[in-house]
């Protein structure tokens, strides 16, 4: 009985040790004892550094964890601007204390030289010194969506009625896929930002004033989308498998594969995406005529199929220690398939000779993009490095498309003969560039980078327009037409940077000749441009205490219009609406300032001003005498914008982080029109929430809304729209795979209404699409997990590349 006893003493002991439970509290300070708020703390175990918990420190810099039972730990300390601190090992026993008061631990100021593996989730929204970073692989009300709509819910980011994606209220902004630009109209970009996967993207970096660094373009700014990349060693990958139901069906699949050897890296991936949507729109237009004025009430119903597929494939070479080489192939390619039903009603004073009108239009797209790229980076020494980059790309899109148009009375008799039309069209583009960037760091705490760049641009456009007369399809010599156009860009450019004191100090100048030539073939148009600019950029940066700081900068930047926008042939949505090219457009300028204060990681306020001059926008132009209403793009005298963003990330418990983020702004256009004079600003605002959720290990949430009130653009003022999103994600096989759910637009409340009353126009239009959807997503991680990632790299025709994105 003694033993028996003994025996339940034993396990009475052994439950009491592994049942009790201490807090542990410390504090965090810098090498001064200032203490350091906001910071992460993580706690591994050290017998196998397998995560168990996080906390983030209060202001005063103190952490408490707690229920950690009895066992030895470590602790890993991080904070942006701070070497990443791990803690010598901590014993916990069962002695009865219920709390464990832990060393104070002081993290330098710096950079890590070493790579960290970052075990915890990172916050959506990061702010760094130069850029906000979202990061879309930890959201779970991302999953299912698209780049496109992953930026509409961006700090300070809003895409209005046409896809066209503006920063704090301006358009103009220049997209970067892994550093690269694309090359491609608005109308292609949306398209290829609306097939890429938001399971695809690791981050979106938002830079609202680049050094001199970066080609000139992009007035607005410039977000870089960052792909996934794997970052272990040896052979690695993730599988991800989506469907989505919203209307439509929907669905996406990928994988990416990763093998690292020391003395090279190979990697690529593939992704596919399927996608059915529709889109309904209705044009309210008020005509003036002799007698009155012809009213026109426009519908169109649109519903398209896309099949997509993106591919990447890259080496890396490490030739030495301080030298490798690497190749990279990267592409897209697929169809667009849509039907377009568009009815007109015509009443008030008529002049034609029918009421109403119906047109029937089938388009059928293809796109092929290719991308190659070879580079060599050579490390001098510590301090210096070199990196070299030849690109050639290209880009071929042929659609075909039919226009059946049949004329009615009020009581839907045919009165006219129905009208057949047809367009075959074809654009290319090649491109080839060359970039040389040196970097060199001095012992007086100075850096240096120059560089030069070299790029040629070439695009050939066809389009034939033919008419159905009887039996037989004649070429309608007014709509077809040939547009080429070379350009070449010279660029160099020095920057430099020095810190001193608590000041750090970012100037930099750059040089771009450029030679354009555009020529309307069947016009017998040509255009041809010659010039230089130099675009001067500064950021002085001040920290003045541990909580607080500012920064002040300053940029010139050049955009050059897209390759459509000089393109004149037109597109139809019917007889009295289509839209075309200008090739008479000019670059426009823009200089732009600003100033940026930081509260510790609790708060930041940014205040902007730009001015544009030769601003490119789309208006509405019309014909007064045929009722005819188009879309062009001229060059506005004046444009100037005014911004303030306020983020504030709000950690609420350890379980619950909230981030509020606020943009107020004013745009003011004012200059002379085809209609008359424009002279008008609007102020605006866009707000956005998010609540991160931590439900227990394996289960999170996310619950996101943002708000956009009115805002102008030109003369288009779009009425406000806002939408909420729900998300969850469960961790499953072992940490390995993940599973996500996601709900969007739960409210049904995304509907677009842009209005247009300018001298002789008079324009409502509204338009609604598939947004709600509800979105499953599964990933799955194999292999070795410890492979490092091939290098990133920002290609010699990155910029080029996107004003072909930016081209449609």
């Amino acid at each position: 009985m003694k033993r028996l006893y003994f025996l339940y003493f034993i396990l009475f002991l052994s439950y009491y040790a592994e049942s009790q439970t201490v807090t542990l509290r410390g504090n965090i300070v810098n090498q001064d004892d200032f203490a350091i708020e906001f910071a992460n703390i993580l706690l591994y175990k050290s017998v196998d550094t397998s995560f168990v918990k996080g906390v983030i420190s209060e202001t005063d810099g103190s952490y408490f964890i707690e229920d950690v039972p009895a066992g030895a730990y470590f602790l890993e300390i991080s904070q942006i601007g701070y070497k990443t601190y791990r803690s010598e090992v901590i014993s916990l026993k069962p002695d009865g204390s219920t709390s464990f008061n832990m060393p104070t631990y002081r993290i330098q100021e710096g950079i890590a030289l070493e790579e960290v593996m970052i075990r915890a989730n990172k916050p959506l929204i990061e702010l760094e010194a130069d850029k906000v970073v979202v990061n879309v692989a930890n959201s779970s009300v991302e999953v299912g969506n698209t780049a496109l709509e992953v930026l509409q819910k961006s700090p300070g980011v809003t895409v209005d009625q046409d896809n066209r994606i503006a920063l704090k209220g301006k358009q103009g902004v220049l997209i970067l896929i892994d550093g690269k630009n694309q090359y491609v109209s608005n109308e292609q970009l949306s398209r290829l930002l609306e097939t890429m996967p938001s399971n695809s993207i690791d981050k979106i970096e938002i830079m609202h004033n680049p050094s001199s660094k970066y080609d000139a373009s992009g007035n607005a700014g410039v977000i870089n989308i960052k792909l996934k990349k794997k970052e272990n060693t040896g052979t690695n990958g993730t599988l991800t498998l989506g469907l989505g139901q919203g209307q439509f069906p929907k669905a996406n699949g990928g994988i990416s594969l990763n093998h690292r050897t020391e003395k090279i890296n190979l990697y690529g991936n593939y992704d596919y995406r399927y996608w059915k949507g529709f889109q309904d729109i209705t044009l309210e237009r008020k005509v003036p005529v002799e007698n009155g004025l012809t009213l026109f009430d426009q519908k169109s119903n649109f519903e398209n199929i896309s099949n997509s597929h993106n591919y990447k494939v890259g080496t890396d070479i490490y030739l030495s220690e301080k030298t490798t080489i690497g190749i990279l192939g990267r592409g897209s390619f697929g169809n667009w398939d849509g039907d377009n039903f568009n009815h007109t009603d015509i009443s008030g004073v008529n002049p034609q000779t029918f009421d109403q009108s119906n047109t029937n239009t089938a388009a059928t797209e293809n796109w092929d993009q290719f991308a190659g790229n070879f580079n060599v980076m050579h490390q001098f020494n510590e301090s210096a490095d070199l990196n070299f980059d030849v690109d050639y790309s290209s880009f071929n899109n042929p659609t075909n498309a039919s226009y059946d148009n049949f004329f009615f009375d009020e009581n839907m008799n045919p009165v006219m003969d129905p009208f057949y039309l047809r367009n075959q069209s074809d654009i290319g583009v090649d491109i080839f560039a060359a970039k040389l960037d040196i970097s060199k760091s001095f012992s007086s705490g100075i850096k240096i980078d120059i560089g030069a760049k070299f790029s040629d641009v070439l695009t050939e456009n066809h389009t034939l327009f033919e008419n159905l007369e009887g039996d037989t399809w004649n070429e309608d010599l007014v709509l077809t037409n040939a547009f080429n156009y070379d350009e070449e860009i010279i660029a160099g450019y020095f920057n430099a940077s020095k810190t001193i004191g608590k000041l750090t100090v970012q100037a930099g100048l750059r040089l771009e000749h450029t030679n354009s030539d555009g020529f309307s073939v069947t016009l017998d148009e040509r255009v041809t441009r010659s010039y230089s600019n130099l675009f001067p950029s500064l950021s002085i940066s001040h920290q003045i205490s541990d909580k607080h700081s500012v920064s002040y900068s300053y940029s010139r930047r050049l955009d050059r219009p897209t390759y459509k926008d000089l393109n004149p042939f037109i597109n139809f949505l019917d007889q009295f609406t289509f839209e075309k090219g200008n090739p008479f457009l000019n670059p426009q300028l823009t200089n732009s300032y600003g100033i940026n204060y930081g509260m510790g990681r609790s708060l930041f306020i940014s205040l902007n001003y730009s001015r544009t001059t030769d601003a490119m926008t789309e208006v509405i132009e019309q014909n007064d005498i045929t009722q005819q209403t188009f879309q062009t793009t001229v060059n506005l005298d004046k444009y100037e914008n005014y911004s303030l963003n306020i983020t504030a990330p709000i950690v609420l418990s350890e379980l619950w982080t909230t981030r509020l983020s606020f943009t107020g702004f004013i745009n003011d256009f004012e200059s002379e029109l085809a209609s008359g004079s424009l002279n008008k600003d609007q102020q605006s605002y866009h707000a956005n929430v998010s609540n991160e959720l931590s439900i227990n290990k394996k289960l999170s949430a996310e619950v996101s809304g943002w708000y956009r009130s009115s805002i102008r653009f030109g003369i288009f003022v779009i009425e406000p729209m806002y939408s909420v999103d729900l998300g969850l994600t469960l961790k499953v096989l072992d940490g390995q795979g993940n599973i996500k759910l996601s709900a969007k637009d739960i409210l049904g409340t995304m509907h677009n209404e842009v209005i247009v009353k300018q001298d002789n126009i008079d324009l409502l239009v509204n338009s609604d699409w598939e947004s709600q959807r509800v979105n499953l997503a599964f990933s799955y991680n194999f292999g070795n997990q410890k492979v490092k990632k091939e290098r990133k790299r920002r290609t010699a025709n990155s910029d080029e590349e996107d004003r072909v994105s930016r081209n449609n």
